[in-house]
């Protein structure tokens, strides 16, 4: 037991002090996620929006009833300030996207039946601009319809009293519609945004090369013959030879806790709550990799053989399981199901979107059989790795 923990925990040591495997291994998924997810992204963020009412009159009601109806929140956030300057500030110093400022006398005039109108400050993003015009249009479009409609037919009472009801202003049904192209229906990302999609297919992309860091790390002893002077030590050779495996998977362990981590805290990647599934994924496709890299170490021999056969068949299993193109595997007539990454992601993806269980743990059971397989199989050709004459 200590042998190979001892073992492992060095392993674990130099893996750390590799800069280049550390920044390929966690830097490289995370800045590719950063481009990926912010390239297709297609999710509408909400406008921050400054807001400022001096109007105390019959209106302010309906008014302050408008800004903080709780359908508006995902499109809109409301910065209250306390006056028109500082509205105007936060606007010019980027820290509202749009500002409101609406005058004392608004009620009057509407009352009066004159033009009345908010006073807007447009921001630094055209988009935000455009979805805070379309608020302060939702309101003044009624507000406008009635007024019309008072001078028209004369019925300033009724006017009067229908725009100062707290809900006409805003029940009116708004005839833009605003939705997350990124989000529940989306044709390319599924019930996922487009950052939570690409962090599932390149957290288990990197995690399979994780895996082949074990066979690495075999083939590296073995060519430089420390593999054949532990075989002469007085300890089980399967322990040793166990415990740099571990140590390989105890790295893939550490890069999948620092890229789920700071996918969440830094670029609000929502993973779910089932983070027992998501370890025990991430597990499996570890255990995947490493078995895959030490079967096709078996047969090449050699570590750099190994590596451009490995990196060939990863890159061609994240490229038919839609990780580099989304859609492809609706042209791949089913080749993307043979593949680690399909079912790995797809169990990512259910957890993330909140997806029945059954279909969580029906691709986790899947995955599981395909690490058994190949470990299987991993163990059978291991002699062909480690010894010198096998």
């Amino acid at each position: 037991m200590r042998v190979w923990w001892t073992t492992a925990y060095y392993e674990l040591i130099k893996y750390s002090r590799m800069r280049s495997v550390l920044i390929l291994l966690i830097g490289l998924p995370l800045l590719l996620i950063l481009l990926l997810g912010s390239a297709f992204d297609t999710e509408i963020k909400p406008a921050k929006i400054a807001y400022f009412n001096e109007d105390q009159g019959e209106l302010r009601a309906s008014i302050d009833a408008f800004w903080n109806d709780e359908a508006n929140q995902p499109y809109i956030k409301v910065l209250q300030a306390k006056s028109e300057s500082e509205v105007k500030d936060w606007v010019r110093e980027g820290q509202a996207d749009f500002g409101v400022f609406i005058p004392a006398i608004f009620s009057k005039q509407v009352m009066d039946g004159d033009s009345a109108k908010w006073l807007t400050f447009s921001g630094r993003y055209e988009e935000k601009n455009i979805a805070a015009d379309a608020f302060v249009d939702r309101y003044m479009s009624n507000v406008n319809m009635k007024l019309a409609a008072m001078k028209t037919l004369g019925t300033a009472e009724d006017s009067g009293a229908g725009a100062q009801n707290g809900n006409s202003a805003a029940a009116v049904e708004s005839p833009i519609i605003i939705h997350n192209l990124g989000m529940g229906d989306s044709e390319f990302f599924g019930e996922t945004s487009a950052i939570q999609y690409y962090s599932a297919a390149y957290l288990i992309m990197f995690l399979l090369y994780g895996g082949m860091s074990a066979a690495i790390a075999l083939l590296n002893q073995k060519e430089t013959g420390t593999l054949h002077r532990l075989y002469a030590i007085p300890h089980s050779f399967r322990v040793i030879v166990f415990g740099i495996i571990v140590g390989a998977v105890m790295l893939a362990a550490l890069q999948a806790v620092v890229i789920v981590a700071f996918t969440t805290y830094v670029y609000d990647v929502d993973w779910g709550r089932q983070f027992g599934a998501i370890a025990l994924i991430c597990l499996l496709t570890t255990a995947a990799g490493a078995a895959l890299a030490i079967t096709i170490a078996s047969i090449a021999r050699t570590r750099k053989t190994t590596q451009t056969l490995f990196t060939i068949i990863v890159f061609s299993m994240t490229f038919l399981s839609g990780g580099m193109m989304t859609g492809i595997e609706r042209m791949v007539g089913g080749a993307n199901k043979l593949t680690i990454n399909h079912w790995a992601n797809e169990s990512l993806r259910a957890i993330m979107s909140g997806t029945a269980d059954s279909e969580v743990w029906h691709g986790i059971g899947i995955l599981g059989l395909i690490a058994i397989a190949l470990t299987i199989i991993a163990v059978v050709r291991l002699p062909k790795v480690v010894k010198q004459h096998a």
